[in-house]
């Protein structure tokens, strides 16, 4: 390999250098006859970004045309090795940058984070960094519309599946991103358009059959924190009953009750249970006291005059408060 010389590299600040570094990739990020010299800048850029916390911020800093860099080699390189440097280093630039989410989605990260995914579906190697990055872009409301948009979703369910004992760290990662990008609405919306809360269903149970020895507690709370998002929303409580979710949630809490590790498996079913069950109405005319007391003051506004004010024939007994939850819309 014909490794770049570094000119005074010694003698440089960590800062100094990683710009300098940085600059070197944009010169040679659309040759493809560089492929060893990008691996082995990216492999220096990304020893700075894991050892130096000042470094990390230099590249995330506002003015700075870190990203723009990477990114673009990302499009650009054919070479895996750097792909893969390139990727750690957007990984480990998330833990120095709060607003990470939004720059990558300003830079153009998203688009070309997803693609990769597509491209090399079956490359686990490269789709496992591609997956925490999305996780990461899925914490911002923004980003995961944007990403729901792209079929992200529907990839995702592409990845995760029944039982297996391969790939289980991709697995997890997988539904992490998905429980995170069905905490939008308009993402809710579209899995249980589409079915998957049948789906995520049946891959709970296979899961849960199969996992005797109770090794993969945290891909079976995934799959559980995916129903939990999705089950936001009316329309996916409605999903979740008709596809008898609250009879195999109940009988696989039943059966992790004996052992204590699987607590939280029964916590989160119980959580998902108690918000999917369906409304019944009180066994009562009015939710008004038998005891009645003349107030001094009857007030104008707030809901002690709407309770005042009502007819007799107005049934006060009646819950509508989430009758209108799926109405509002995000926008991007």
């Amino acid at each position: 390999m014909s490794k770049l010389k570094v000119v005074g590299e010694k003698s440089l600040t960590n800062s100094s250098r990683v710009v300098g570094l940085l600059a070197q990739l944009e010169k040679i990020n659309t040759d493809s006859t560089e492929s060893d010299t990008a691996r082995y800048v990216t492999s220096k850029i990304l020893h700075l970004a894991q050892s130096q916390e000042k470094t990390r911020r230099e590249m995330t800093t506002k003015g700075s045309t870190g990203m723009e860099v990477l990114l673009s080699t990302l499009e650009n390189t054919k070479d895996l090795q750097t792909v893969l440097n390139i990727l750690s280093i957007l990984i480990e630039l998330v833990s120095s940058d709060k607003k990470f989410g939004v720059k990558a989605r300003v830079n153009g990260a998203l688009t070309v984070t997803l693609n990769l995914v597509k491209q090399h579906f079956q490359n686990y190697r490269l789709v496992l960094p591609c997956l925490q990055l999305l996780r990461v872009y899925s914490t911002n409301s923004v980003n995961s519309v944007s990403l729901g948009k792209n079929g992200v979703v529907e990839l995702m369910f592409k990845i995760i599946g029944p039982f297996s004992k391969k790939n289980s760290g991709l697995m997890k990662v997988a539904l992490d991103t998905l429980a995170a990008l069905l905490k939008s609405k308009t993402n809710a919306r579209r899995a249980v358009d589409r079915g998957y809360v049948q789906v995520l269903l049946t891959i709970y149970v296979d899961w849960h059959r199969h996992d005797n020895r109770h090794r993969n507690m945290l891909i079976r709370k995934g799959i559980l924190q995916s129903l939990k998002s999705v089950t936001n929303i009316k329309l996916g409580r409605k999903a979740f009953i008709d596809a008898n979710g609250m009879k195999i949630l109940y009988n696989t809490s039943q059966e992790c009750l004996a052992v204590r590790t699987l607590d939280p498996l029964v916590n989160t079913s119980s959580l998902i249970m108690r918000k999917c069950f369906p409304k019944n109405r009180l066994p009562l005319p009015t939710i008004k006291s038998s005891f009645h007391f003349q107030l001094p003051i009857i007030p104008v506004t707030g809901p002690v005059a709407q309770l005042y004010s009502l007819p007799p024939e107005v049934d006060d007994v009646v819950d509508e408060s989430d009758d209108n939850d799926d109405i509002d819309l995000e926008v991007e």
